[in-house]
């Protein structure tokens, strides 16, 4: 229900702000509604191909399947595939905590939870073509790169730290 207000808000405030442009000049609101409209179906084409991609992986990635994968792994290893696993898995980071509780519940150290809650969070394989698109090739190579060496860290002191 949040999600639908928040929508209802900005689509509200996109409507005042076209309706601003209106009075003020014509035919930069044509020119503005035909950018938007390119943007807004360049867009969707790309979201709509995530989301087939999303889906194909849950649908042969259980969470059953990913626990007994990274169940097998530990120490620098495990980290590093249970990172690799997480960003590769895509969806709201809420569907990553019954995966993180199973992998937690079978015995998988802390590190290799981390590793592939933080990668869920943070590196994103299938929607880096958009982000690429959006905000450049030097931003998101070195976002990406960053977070990967972050997440092994962050993961090898959860390690410790538990």
């Amino acid at each position: 229900m949040q999600n639908l207000k928040t929508g209802l808000v900005v689509f509200t405030f996109v409507l005042i702000l076209y309706i601003i442009y209106f009075k003020k000049d014509k035919s930069e609101l044509k020119r503005a509604l035909k950018k938007s409209l390119t943007m807004f179906i360049q867009n969707s084409i790309r979201v709509f191909a995530i989301f087939v991609i999303i889906s194909l992986l849950e649908s042969f990635l259980s969470k059953e399947s990913v626990g007994k994968f990274l169940l097998k792994l530990s120490g620098l290893k495990g980290i590093l595939l249970g990172e690799l696993t997480g960003a590769i898995m895509m969806g709201p980071t809420a569907s990553a905590y019954p995966i993180a509780r199973y992998l937690f519940d079978h015995g998988a150290q802390a590190g290799v939870v981390s590793a592939f809650l933080l990668s869920w969070v943070m590196i994103g394989m299938i929607s880096i073509p958009l982000e690429y698109k959006e905000l450049g090739g030097r931003f998101t190579i070195m976002r990406n790169i960053l977070a990967f060496f972050s997440i092994v860290i962050l993961a090898l002191i959860m390690e410790v730290l538990m």
